[in-house]
């Protein structure tokens, strides 16, 4: 698979996934939910090199502590890049909400408003 068919295959132009791949770009939360439900990536793998690569789907009966431990592990990531997110969400939320009064005053201002 090129650059180009992989990139595609998770949102990304051939240059934007070489970008992450050159450690130039960040893997974005985006991508890496969609690096999880197209290549069934494990994002404990993806964050910390621990675990498989790649997730395989084991049926009940094949427990093990392991997985369990890695499971536990993606849990816990996956956790923290919520939190993440939703930190970032609140200062856009801010940031827009400011740009928003400014707007109101300008046009107030004007005598648009």
């Amino acid at each position: 698979m090129t650059q180009v068919d992989f990139g595609a295959s998770i949102g990304l132009t051939q240059a934007g996934y070489s970008d992450i791949e050159r450690g130039k770009n960040n893997v974005s939360g985006k991508i890496k939910i969609m690096l999880k439900q197209v290549h069934q990536v494990n994002l404990a793998w993806l964050e910390s090199g621990e675990g498989e690569m790649i997730d395989s789907i084991i049926p009940n009966g094949e427990w093990s502590p392991e997985r369990f431990a890695d499971d536990q592990k993606q849990i816990e990531n996956l956790k923290l890049e919520i939190d993440r997110l939703n930190a970032e969400n609140k200062l856009y939320r801010e940031l827009l909400d400011s740009k928003l009064k400014m707007i109101a005053t300008l046009e107030e201002r004007f005598g648009k408003g």
